[in-house]
């Protein structure tokens, strides 16, 4: 699914070079759950940014289902982008003025998906994680929970085969932070591969390797050999399923 080789994205600012990225290998197949953490200014969210083709970079290979991602100029990034990854981030980017529908759409409409079906689609989607009475509401009229999982929907709606989450329990309590993880285990369960960056070792044992990073190099690589459960209501789980079915 991913491979990367000497992959580096470096920043420089005169005479100072921020190797935030620096010559780091990793391969995750097709399926897996993978916990990404370190320290602040560990290149963690860096190095998610370069996987998810929303930064070019530095020198190296990188390649996502057999797609050389640093080969490609930025229209051919921006078209991978929609429509082979779903991104989560931890500010939700819900538009406040679009009820959850419309935002869940927004992806296909780059995607140029005809108006009916984005408006099926994103109520499915909804539907799937637990928000089909709030087709209507807008963002501001929901918790930090419900957003977060209306932000998993519209990732979702193009059937990515790789769901990238950026700190997404962060703005969240415990509880509710757990709930989120869940949604990304049932996923996962249904073969969908999850890269998830964190900072909260509590919701990394529930990934199935975590990649420990500091100074913007692999520290080390835990294997999780009882990741930590965190179950969803059956029709939640069956509705989830039901999307990756779609999704493969």
């Amino acid at each position: 699914m991913i491979k990367t080789e000497q992959l580096q994205r470096y920043f420089h600012a005169g005479d100072t070079c921020v190797k935030a990225v620096d010559n780091i290998d990793i391969n995750i197949a097709p399926g897996e759950f993978v916990a990404i953490m370190g320290p602040s200014g560990s290149g963690k969210s860096t190095l998610l940014y370069v996987l998810g083709a929303m930064d070019k970079p530095t020198g190296g290979v990188i390649s996502i289902n057999s797609k050389r991602l640093d080969l490609m100029n930025d229209q051919e990034c921006s078209d991978f982008r929609n429509k082979a990854l779903g991104f989560v981030f931890q500010s939700f980017h819900l538009l406040p003025r679009m009820n959850l529908v419309r935002n869940t759409e927004i992806p296909m409409v780059y995607a140029q998906v005809p108006s009916e079906e984005r408006k099926s689609r994103a109520e499915k989607m909804l539907r799937a994680v637990g928000l089909g009475e709030r087709f209507h509401h807008y963002p501001t009229e929901l918790s930090g929970g419900q957003c977060q999982r209306a932000a998993i929907a519209r990732a979702l709606v193009n059937y990515p085969a790789l769901l990238l989450a950026d700190e997404p329990t962060g703005n969240l309590d415990s509880k509710t932070g757990l709930e989120i993880i869940g949604v990304f285990q049932a996923l996962n369960r249904s073969g969908m591969t999850v890269v998830m960056v964190t900072h909260d070792e509590n919701m990394a044992r529930h990934a199935g390797r975590i990649i420990r990073m500091k100074d913007g190099r692999i520290e080390r690589i835990e294997l999780v050999k009882e990741p930590l459960q965190s179950l969803l209501p059956a029709e939640i789980e069956t509705s989830l399923q039901e999307v990756c079915n779609e999704a493969y």
